[in-house]
């Protein structure tokens, strides 16, 4: 499978829109197409219990499903007030929200008080119409080059050992997707000339999904998913820890396994931004399209104050808070 195409300008790379289809078993002929919603990264820079701004004004019953690309606030599970006021946006415990944890997630909180609003452990697998979803909690990895430290070690190891298992089992979706906070497979997020591309927020090389100092998790994971592609099951990995160097990527293997990366981040003070903050191109979200009858899954990035703008009446932007007419007007 050729790769597919690109387009890449300041550290963003798009893909507007690609379908990937397989041979697997078809779904009851009654399942109809669905739309699911990604948001990575998607906190307020000015407060630590609250997402951005803009996203608070969409409408996300309109999606058949919202994947949380994680670090949903600066400071998530510090307060039960804060996991309440997500819930009324997100519906935490529907089978139709999944949340990949990220750092902010725990910054500062308890993970226990996470795994009771969302009532299920920080890394699971979901199966619907023939798309298995993998959930990871990449708080359990190591992204640094220093060798990692030896704590935790045995939930680390227990992670690792579930998905090896769980990716041994893959056979009768027509989907695989895997959702995870740091960005993973790193190592193949290259050009044409075979330069390694800037892209998500972290970018360990490589990966140790555990306390081992040689873990590797492309080489001891990617062999199992090019595994579960020649079996005709299409892979999907997207990572929700971006927006700071690249607004999102799309990027397909030479083995046919597609690597997506979305987050936003402009909702900083843009006139006193970190130094690490290198990109300031508009913000987009990640809307994936399910076609269960086909089987088919479509992707395309969709620029959020456009997005949001669209769904609100003149009136209704008039009343708007001065700083979100501004968000709306500079992105």
């Amino acid at each position: 499978m050729k790769n597919a195409p690109l387009f890449i300008g300041g550290f963003f790379v798009l893909l507007l829109l690609v379908n990937t289809s397989c041979q697997a078993p078809s779904p009851a002929p009654d399942q109809t197409s669905q739309q699911f919603i990604f948001l990575g990264h998607p906190y307020d820079w000015l407060v630590e219990d609250r997402i951005d701004p803009r996203l608070e004004l969409l409408d996300f019953d309109q999606y058949q499903g919202v994947w949380l690309g994680g670090d949903v606030c600066a400071r998530t599970s510090k307060s039960l007030a804060t996991l309440a006021y997500l819930d009324r946006l997100f519906d935490l415990k529907s089978p139709h929200t999944q949340w990949a944890w990220g750092n902010h997630d725990l910054l500062e909180g308890d993970a226990n008080l996470l795994l009771a609003a969302t009532g299920r452990p920080s890394y699971y697998t979901h199966w619907q119409h023939g798309l298995q979803t993998i959930v990871l909690n990449t708080n359990l990895f190591w992204h640094h080059p220093w060798g990692p430290a030896q704590e935790d070690c045995e939930a680390k190891a227990a992670q690792f050992d579930w998905l090896k298992s769980v990716l041994d089992t893959v056979a009768a979706a027509s989907h695989l997707v895997l959702l995870h906070h740091h960005g993973l497979f790193n190592e193949l997020k290259v050009n044409k000339a075979g330069d390694t591309l800037l892209l998500d927020n972290v970018r360990g090389m490589p990966v140790r999904p555990d306390c081992r100092a040689e873990g590797n998790f492309t080489a001891e994971i990617y062999p199992l998913l090019q595994a579960i592609r020649a079996r005709g099951v299409e892979v999907v990995s997207i990572s929700g820890d971006v927006g700071m160097v690249s607004k999102g990527y799309a990027m397909t293997t030479p083995d046919g396994i597609h690597l997506l990366g979305s987050g936003i981040n402009n909702s900083l003070d843009k006139q006193y931004p970190p130094d690490y903050v290198k990109n300031f191109q508009p913000d987009s979200v990640l809307v994936i399209k399910y076609e269960a009858q086909k089987p088919a899954l479509s992707w395309s990035f969709v620029h959020l104050s456009t997005l949001v703008k669209s769904s609100l009446t003149d009136v209704e932007l008039k009343k708007l808070s001065p700083r979100i007419r501004q968000l709306l007007t500079d992105d």
